[in-house]
């Protein structure tokens, strides 16, 4: 829907003549499409455009208002909602408007003054979620992505590990089906920046299972209250802040849902990237999570169980032609002899640039060993 564009209004009814009142009061002010059951109105869903508004009679055979309502919501999150209703329904009608997040529900019969304000509210209220959408898209999407480069160039060695369990987290997402996985993805990135200052040799010798001291255990345990501390002053991402400081340890059962189940999927990212650090395969990767104290959900395990099982073959490849989602077949080094990149690690478009940029300077040599998917597409 563009701004010029009359906003889209789905209108369900099982009487046609009351949806065709519907077109005439409507016309010119809304872009009105009609369907003459639940079963109707969620294939409309599925195949047109997206709806500002989706509206729904409470009473109709099959399935109804209530329950078409719901479901429009899972096929079309975004769509504000509408329920019209008899006075004899109120009560039905309250308890769908909690199950279902409806917007507004409206008695029958409606002064077309009436339905015209609740769907112009509607609309707005599309409007700005459609807007917060945008803003976690694009601004807070870039200052992510600035601080993830930040870290990548202070602290390369935390960046591979940001950045595997980011790989880690949108292999399970289209699984797990779980709602908002920009939180998820996005505490995954940011989840090591706590660990800036912390020495690279401190990381090798806890990845080799080394005796630290005292004071080298503590700063790796404090890592993840320092990141959460440093995210929770950002706007939008308080639970993002709460899902990276419970990445090593149990959520409490009083926390929000997506703190819970994020956490127990960043903290199995983590094993499998400890696990990869230490030079050991991850040809069974559900083994290594199913080892982890506290225990990971089984259904999170499967959702990564076949995580970079398609990788294909080892080949040679110049820096121009590395595709993200390709894995480091190889240590890169500078010609100083810095790491630039671990074997293991797989390539996002961060890392290339970052090798680019150092070929460019003639800092690191190529050709390089890869392992790429057999599409060059993310795993």
């Amino acid at each position: 829907m563009t701004d010029t564009a009359l906003p889209r209004v789905l209108c369900v009814d099982d009487e046609p003549n009351v949806l065709a009142a519907m077109e005439r009061n409507l016309f010119g002010e809304f872009d009105v499409v009609t369907a003459l059951s639940g079963d109707a109105g969620l294939r409309t869903i599925s195949w047109s455009e997206p709806f500002a508004v989706i509206m729904s009679d409470m009473r109709m055979p099959g399935m109804d208002g209530a329950t078409f309502l719901a479901k429009a919501r899972e096929v079309s999150p975004d769509s504000v909602r509408v329920l019209l209703t008899g006075q004899a329904d109120v009560e039905s009608s309250i308890a769908a408007i909690n199950k279902g997040a409806i917007f507004r529900y409206l008695c029958k019969p409606c002064a077309r003054e009436d339905l015209s304000s609740a769907l112009n509210d509607a609309v707005n209220q599309y409007r700005l979620v459609r807007a917060e959408k945008e803003l976690l898209a694009t601004t807070l999407t870039a200052s992510v992505k600035t601080m993830t480069e930040v870290l990548a160039m202070v602290a390369p060695w935390a960046f591979q590990r940001a950045a595997f369990a980011q790989s880690c987290v949108q292999h399970a997402l289209p699984k797990l089906d779980w709602a908002d996985g920009w939180i998820y993805t996005i505490a995954a990135s940011l989840s090591q920046i706590g660990c800036v200052g912390i020495p690279a040799d401190i990381m090798k010798a806890d990845a080799a299972q080394r005796t630290l001291t005292d004071d080298e255990k503590k700063l790796l345990q404090e890592h993840p209250d320092v990141a959460s501390r440093l995210v929770a002053g950002i706007p939008r991402l308080e639970r993002v802040a709460e899902i990276i400081r419970h990445q090593a340890k149990e959520a409490p059962t009083s926390a929000p849902v997506e703190v819970i189940r994020g956490s127990q999927l960043l903290r199995a990212a983590l094993e499998l990237e400890r696990h990869l650090a230490r030079g050991e395969s991850l040809e069974r990767p559900w083994e290594v999570m199913r080892a982890a104290r506290p225990p990971i959900p089984e259904y999170i395990i499967k959702s990564l169980s076949d995580f970079r099982a398609n990788i294909a073959g080892v080949r040679s490849a110049r820096i121009r032609e590395l595709v993200p989602g390709w894995v480091v077949d190889e240590d890169i080094l500078t010609t100083n002899g810095l790491m630039v990149l671990t074997k293991g690690h797989e390539l996002t478009d961060t890392a290339i640039s970052a090798l680019q940029r150092l070929l460019a300077a003639n800092a690191v040599r190529e050709p390089i060993r890869v392992r790429g998917l057999p599409d060059g597409a993310a795993s």
